[in-house]
C-alpha cells in the first residue's frame, strides 16, 4: 500500500509543479515593464523575437566556472507585441558549448527579473536560465 501512496503523492506533486510552471507562460513584457517591483527577483517566462544581439568578450569571475574563463555570454533585447526587455545569458565554461542566439530568432526565455531597487524606472533585465527556440 505504501508504494501506491508514494506514487500517487508524486503524481499530485508533479501536476502541481507543472501548473505553477505553466502559470508564467505567455507573460506579456509590458506587464514587467509597467510593474517592475512586482516582478523583481521573480522567475518569469516571456516569448518574442531577439533584437540587437551582441556576444560579450570572454571574461572571468563567475562561480559556476570556478573563477575561470566564461565563453559565449550574450545580451539582447527580446521583443513581443507589447514591448521589449533586455536579456542576458550566463555563457559557458568551455567555448562553443551553447548555441548562440541569432538576430530575429523567435525565443521563449525563462529567467529572473533584475531591476535596480533604487531606480525601478530604470533598465530592467532578465537573467536567462533557459532559452527555447520556437518554430517560426
Amino acid at each position: 500500500m505504501r508504494p501506491f501512496l508514494r506514487g500517487m503523492l508524486c503524481v499530485y506533486l508533479g501536476l502541481g509543479l507543472m501548473s505553477v510552471a505553466l502559470a508564467n507562460d505567455g507573460l506579456p513584457i509590458i506587464k514587467i515593464l509597467k510593474h517592475p517591483a512586482d516582478y523583481q527577483a521573480q522567475v518569469v517566462t516571456v516569448e518574442g523575437r531577439a533584437r540587437a544581439v551582441s556576444t560579450l568578450p570572454v571574461h572571468r569571475g563567475t562561480r559556476s566556472c570556478g573563477g575561470g574563463a566564461v565563453y559565449d555570454s550574450q545580451m539582447f533585447a527580446l521583443q513581443d507585441k507589447s514591448g521589449a526587455i533586455g536579456i542576458s545569458t550566463t555563457g559557458a565554461c568551455l567555448p562553443n558549448i551553447t548555441k548562440p542566439v541569432m538576430q530575429n530568432e523567435h525565443l521563449r526565455v525563462r529567467g529572473v527579473v533584475m531591476a535596480d531597487r533604487n531606480n525601478l524606472g530604470g533598465t530592467l533585465l532578465i537573467q536567462a536560465h533557459s532559452i527555447d527556440r520556437m518554430s517560426p
